[in-house]
Protein backbone atom coordinates (compact mmCIF):
# COMPACT_ATOMS: atom_id res chain seq x y z
CA UNK A 1 0.00 0.00 0.00
CA UNK A 2 1.52 3.32 -1.24
CA UNK A 3 0.67 6.28 1.59
CA UNK A 4 2.72 8.86 -0.10
CA UNK A 5 0.92 11.85 -0.07
CA UNK A 6 0.67 12.22 -4.04
CA UNK A 7 -1.13 8.63 -3.75
CA UNK A 8 -3.76 9.55 -1.18
CA UNK A 9 -4.25 12.87 -0.78
CA UNK A 10 -7.30 13.53 -3.10
CA UNK A 11 -7.91 17.10 -4.85
CA UNK A 12 -11.89 18.40 -4.50
CA UNK A 13 -13.14 20.41 -7.69
CA UNK A 14 -14.66 23.94 -5.70
CA UNK A 15 -13.52 27.16 -3.75
CA UNK A 16 -10.83 27.61 -2.18
CA UNK A 17 -10.21 29.86 1.17
CA UNK A 18 -7.57 32.36 1.69
CA UNK A 19 -6.29 32.66 5.16
CA UNK A 20 -4.60 35.95 6.46
CA UNK A 21 -2.77 35.20 9.76
CA UNK A 22 -1.14 38.12 11.47
CA UNK A 23 1.76 38.17 13.56
CA UNK A 24 2.05 37.62 16.94
CA UNK A 25 3.20 41.15 17.69
CA UNK A 26 0.31 42.85 15.53
CA UNK A 27 -3.27 43.39 17.40
CA UNK A 28 -5.14 42.30 13.97
CA UNK A 29 -7.46 39.12 14.35
CA UNK A 30 -7.30 36.41 11.74
CA UNK A 31 -9.17 36.48 8.79
CA UNK A 32 -10.69 34.33 5.96
CA UNK A 33 -11.60 34.42 2.66
CA UNK A 34 -13.67 32.35 -0.23
CA UNK A 35 -12.07 32.43 -3.29
CA UNK A 36 -14.50 31.53 -6.28
CA UNK A 37 -13.93 28.80 -8.11
CA UNK A 38 -13.17 29.61 -11.85
CA UNK A 39 -12.69 25.76 -13.13
CA UNK A 40 -9.17 26.00 -12.17
CA UNK A 41 -8.74 24.29 -8.68
CA UNK A 42 -6.41 26.98 -6.26
CA UNK A 43 -3.92 23.41 -4.96
CA UNK A 44 -0.98 24.64 -6.46
CA UNK A 45 -0.81 28.78 -6.40
CA UNK A 46 3.02 29.78 -6.03
CA UNK A 47 2.71 33.33 -3.86
CA UNK A 48 5.55 35.51 -5.04
CA UNK A 49 4.70 38.44 -3.08
CA UNK A 50 1.98 40.07 -0.95
CA UNK A 51 1.17 43.70 1.04
CA UNK A 52 -1.30 45.86 2.30
CA UNK A 53 -2.98 48.39 0.35
CA UNK A 54 -5.56 50.65 2.14
CA UNK A 55 -8.33 48.41 3.03
CA UNK A 56 -7.03 45.14 0.75
CA UNK A 57 -4.27 42.57 0.78
CA UNK A 58 -3.26 41.84 -2.68
CA UNK A 59 -1.40 38.74 -4.14
CA UNK A 60 0.80 37.97 -6.83
CA UNK A 61 1.08 34.76 -7.93
CA UNK A 62 1.62 31.89 -10.25
CA UNK A 63 -1.16 29.78 -10.93
CA UNK A 64 -1.51 26.21 -12.25
CA UNK A 65 -3.76 24.68 -14.16
CA UNK A 66 -3.80 20.88 -14.78
CA UNK A 67 -7.17 20.20 -15.73
CA UNK A 68 -6.39 19.17 -19.47
CA UNK A 69 -3.98 17.04 -18.45
CA UNK A 70 -4.50 13.48 -20.45
CA UNK A 71 -1.45 11.54 -19.21
CA UNK A 72 -0.07 9.54 -16.93
CA UNK A 73 3.38 11.14 -15.62
CA UNK A 74 6.38 8.82 -15.43
CA UNK A 75 7.76 8.46 -11.51
CA UNK A 76 11.07 8.39 -12.75
CA UNK A 77 13.37 10.77 -15.25
CA UNK A 78 13.12 11.21 -17.87
CA UNK A 79 9.45 12.16 -16.76
CA UNK A 80 8.97 13.57 -20.72
CA UNK A 81 10.55 12.50 -24.09
CA UNK A 82 9.18 15.10 -26.58
CA UNK A 83 6.96 18.13 -25.56
CA UNK A 84 3.66 16.56 -26.60
CA UNK A 85 4.09 14.14 -23.80
CA UNK A 86 5.31 17.28 -21.61
CA UNK A 87 2.18 19.35 -22.61
CA UNK A 88 0.14 15.78 -21.45
CA UNK A 89 1.91 15.86 -18.03
CA UNK A 90 2.62 19.55 -17.35
CA UNK A 91 0.02 22.18 -15.93
CA UNK A 92 -0.31 25.43 -17.60
CA UNK A 93 1.07 28.03 -16.20
CA UNK A 94 0.51 31.88 -15.54
CA UNK A 95 0.85 34.92 -13.62
CA UNK A 96 -2.16 36.13 -11.72
CA UNK A 97 -3.05 38.91 -8.54
CA UNK A 98 -5.44 38.10 -6.05
CA UNK A 99 -6.93 41.06 -3.89
CA UNK A 100 -8.72 40.16 -0.91
CA UNK A 101 -11.42 42.91 0.37
CA UNK A 102 -10.96 43.42 4.04
CA UNK A 103 -13.94 44.92 4.56
CA UNK A 104 -16.35 43.04 1.92
CA UNK A 105 -14.67 39.71 2.35
CA UNK A 106 -14.19 39.12 -1.03
CA UNK A 107 -11.19 37.68 -3.23
CA UNK A 108 -10.87 39.19 -6.88
CA UNK A 109 -8.56 37.42 -9.11
CA UNK A 110 -7.05 39.67 -12.48
CA UNK A 111 -4.80 37.56 -14.73
CA UNK A 112 -1.51 39.46 -15.36
CA UNK A 113 0.29 37.32 -18.21
CA UNK A 114 -0.55 34.00 -19.50
CA UNK A 115 3.03 33.38 -20.37
CA UNK A 116 4.11 30.05 -19.47
CA UNK A 117 6.03 30.64 -16.00
CA UNK A 118 7.74 29.29 -13.47
CA UNK A 119 9.80 30.16 -10.12
CA UNK A 120 8.43 33.96 -9.46
CA UNK A 121 9.92 36.32 -6.88
CA UNK A 122 10.73 39.88 -6.23
CA UNK A 123 13.62 41.71 -4.66
CA UNK A 124 13.94 40.97 -1.23
CA UNK A 125 13.65 44.69 -0.32
CA UNK A 126 10.45 44.16 -1.82
CA UNK A 127 8.89 41.18 0.19
CA UNK A 128 5.65 42.23 2.05
CA UNK A 129 5.97 45.65 0.17
CA UNK A 130 4.38 47.28 -3.07
CA UNK A 131 6.60 46.04 -6.07
CA UNK A 132 7.08 47.16 -9.12
CA UNK A 133 8.76 44.21 -10.98
CA UNK A 134 8.87 40.17 -10.96
CA UNK A 135 11.46 38.50 -12.03
CA UNK A 136 10.65 34.60 -13.27
CA UNK A 137 11.28 31.77 -15.20
CA UNK A 138 9.57 31.28 -18.87
CA UNK A 139 8.70 29.22 -21.27
CA UNK A 140 10.38 28.93 -25.03
CA UNK A 141 6.59 28.90 -26.36
CA UNK A 142 4.55 32.09 -25.35
CA UNK A 143 1.60 31.05 -23.66
CA UNK A 144 1.54 27.20 -24.59
CA UNK A 145 2.64 25.01 -22.27
CA UNK A 146 6.69 24.15 -22.09
CA UNK A 147 9.55 23.82 -19.78
CA UNK A 148 11.41 26.76 -17.84
CA UNK A 149 13.61 28.02 -20.33
CA UNK A 150 14.50 31.67 -20.32
CA UNK A 151 14.31 34.43 -17.85
CA UNK A 152 11.94 37.60 -17.69
CA UNK A 153 11.37 40.44 -15.92
CA UNK A 154 7.87 41.44 -15.32
CA UNK A 155 6.19 45.06 -15.30
CA UNK A 156 3.30 44.86 -12.65
CA UNK A 157 2.36 48.62 -13.96
CA UNK A 158 2.52 48.54 -17.94
CA UNK A 159 2.32 44.60 -18.00
CA UNK A 160 5.36 44.32 -20.56
CA UNK A 161 8.10 42.11 -20.31
CA UNK A 162 11.72 42.12 -20.31
CA UNK A 163 12.95 38.24 -21.51
CA UNK A 164 15.81 36.13 -22.37
CA UNK A 165 16.06 33.28 -23.87
CA UNK A 166 18.98 31.09 -24.46
CA UNK A 167 19.53 28.36 -27.50
CA UNK A 168 16.65 26.24 -28.22
CA UNK A 169 18.51 23.26 -26.19
CA UNK A 170 19.26 25.51 -23.12
CA UNK A 171 17.29 25.25 -19.77
CA UNK A 172 17.52 28.11 -17.73
CA UNK A 173 16.06 27.37 -14.26
CA UNK A 174 14.87 29.80 -11.04
CA UNK A 175 16.07 33.70 -11.47
CA UNK A 176 17.61 34.76 -7.97
CA UNK A 177 18.18 38.22 -7.06
CA UNK A 178 21.25 39.60 -5.61
CA UNK A 179 21.42 43.37 -4.68
CA UNK A 180 24.59 45.69 -5.86
CA UNK A 181 26.46 47.05 -3.22
CA UNK A 182 25.16 50.58 -2.49
CA UNK A 183 22.36 50.14 -4.95
CA UNK A 184 19.73 53.15 -5.96
CA UNK A 185 16.26 50.96 -6.49
CA UNK A 186 15.06 47.77 -5.12
CA UNK A 187 15.36 46.05 -8.52
CA UNK A 188 19.11 47.62 -8.65
CA UNK A 189 20.78 44.17 -8.61
CA UNK A 190 21.43 41.24 -10.68
CA UNK A 191 19.87 37.85 -11.73
CA UNK A 192 22.04 34.51 -10.84
CA UNK A 193 20.39 31.49 -13.16
CA UNK A 194 21.57 28.11 -13.54
CA UNK A 195 21.13 26.92 -17.40
CA UNK A 196 21.15 23.47 -18.27
CA UNK A 197 22.92 22.55 -21.47
CA UNK A 198 21.04 19.47 -23.22
CA UNK A 199 23.56 18.59 -25.77
CA UNK A 200 26.50 18.43 -22.98
CA UNK A 201 24.51 18.11 -20.06
CA UNK A 202 26.67 20.47 -18.65
CA UNK A 203 25.49 23.59 -16.56
CA UNK A 204 26.28 27.51 -16.41
CA UNK A 205 25.84 30.07 -13.96
CA UNK A 206 24.76 33.27 -15.79
CA UNK A 207 24.23 36.71 -14.46
CA UNK A 208 22.33 39.28 -15.83
CA UNK A 209 21.54 42.81 -15.12
CA UNK A 210 18.10 42.76 -13.58
CA UNK A 211 17.44 46.12 -15.43
CA UNK A 212 18.35 44.58 -18.54
CA UNK A 213 17.89 41.33 -18.95
CA UNK A 214 16.49 41.46 -22.61
CA UNK A 215 20.09 42.15 -23.28
CA UNK A 216 21.47 38.45 -21.74
CA UNK A 217 24.18 37.66 -19.46
CA UNK A 218 26.61 40.12 -18.27
CA UNK A 219 29.29 37.02 -17.88
CA UNK A 220 28.91 33.43 -18.12
CA UNK A 221 30.60 30.35 -15.79
CA UNK A 222 30.85 26.77 -16.13
CA UNK A 223 29.92 24.90 -13.06
CA UNK A 224 31.63 21.72 -14.36
CA UNK A 225 28.82 19.78 -14.08
CA UNK A 226 25.47 18.92 -14.78
CA UNK A 227 22.99 20.72 -12.21
CA UNK A 228 19.21 19.06 -12.30
CA UNK A 229 17.00 21.41 -14.00
CA UNK A 230 14.59 23.15 -12.03
CA UNK A 231 16.68 23.42 -9.07
CA UNK A 232 15.73 25.58 -6.51
CA UNK A 233 17.93 28.29 -4.78
CA UNK A 234 18.76 31.33 -3.08
CA UNK A 235 21.13 34.38 -2.70
CA UNK A 236 22.03 35.61 0.61
CA UNK A 237 24.61 38.36 1.71
CA UNK A 238 24.44 36.73 5.85
CA UNK A 239 27.74 35.06 7.01
CA UNK A 240 25.62 31.91 8.65
CA UNK A 241 25.22 30.90 5.00
CA UNK A 242 28.75 31.68 3.90
CA UNK A 243 30.08 27.73 4.86
CA UNK A 244 33.41 26.47 4.33
CA UNK A 245 34.30 23.11 2.69
CA UNK A 246 34.06 20.91 6.03
CA UNK A 247 30.69 22.65 6.10
CA UNK A 248 29.21 21.96 3.24
CA UNK A 249 30.61 17.80 3.21
CA UNK A 250 28.90 17.47 6.37
CA UNK A 251 25.32 18.75 5.40
CA UNK A 252 25.69 17.32 1.95
CA UNK A 253 26.26 13.62 3.92
CA UNK A 254 23.02 14.38 6.13
CA UNK A 255 21.03 15.44 3.07
CA UNK A 256 22.10 12.18 1.15
CA UNK A 257 20.96 10.46 4.23
CA UNK A 258 17.88 11.56 4.49
CA UNK A 259 17.42 11.33 0.93
CA UNK A 260 17.95 7.90 0.81
CA UNK A 261 15.30 7.38 3.39
CA UNK A 262 12.75 9.40 2.26
CA UNK A 263 10.10 7.01 1.17
CA UNK A 264 9.71 6.66 5.04
CA UNK A 265 8.18 10.06 5.39
CA UNK A 266 5.52 8.47 7.82
CA UNK A 267 8.03 6.62 10.04
CA UNK A 268 9.45 9.94 11.58
CA UNK A 269 9.88 9.44 15.10
CA UNK A 270 10.69 12.18 17.51
CA UNK A 271 14.26 11.21 17.94
CA UNK A 272 14.64 11.15 13.75
CA UNK A 273 15.77 7.28 14.16
CA UNK A 274 12.58 6.40 11.49
CA UNK A 275 15.09 7.64 9.07
CA UNK A 276 18.03 5.64 10.18
CA UNK A 277 19.69 9.23 11.63
CA UNK A 278 20.28 9.86 15.25
CA UNK A 279 21.14 13.08 17.51
CA UNK A 280 24.89 11.47 17.42
CA UNK A 281 24.14 11.84 13.02
CA UNK A 282 22.94 15.85 13.85
CA UNK A 283 26.54 16.79 15.61
CA UNK A 284 28.83 14.98 13.78
CA UNK A 285 27.04 16.52 10.42
CA UNK A 286 26.35 19.57 11.47
CA UNK A 287 29.17 20.13 14.73
CA UNK A 288 28.61 22.49 16.87
CA UNK A 289 26.41 24.54 15.32
CA UNK A 290 23.44 22.35 16.31
CA UNK A 291 23.98 22.39 19.78
CA UNK A 292 24.21 26.19 19.59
Amino acid sequence: FDTSPGKIAKLEKGAATLHLIPRLESKKQPKSFKISFDGAVEAEVQIINAYEEGDTVVLDAIRSDGSHKSGNQAAQWPWASSHDEYKQNAAKRSLWRYTADLKTGTVTKDLLSDQQCFFGNVSPSDNTQKHDNIFMAIGGMGTEIAPPQGIARFNVNSKTMDAWMPEAHEFCGEPMFAAKDGSSSPDDGYLLTVVFNGKTEQSDLLIFEAGDVSKGPVTRLPIGMGIPHGLYGCFTTGEEARWGFDEIQRRAKLSDKMESRGNLWNEVKSDFSGLGLRFDDMEEYFGDSFLS
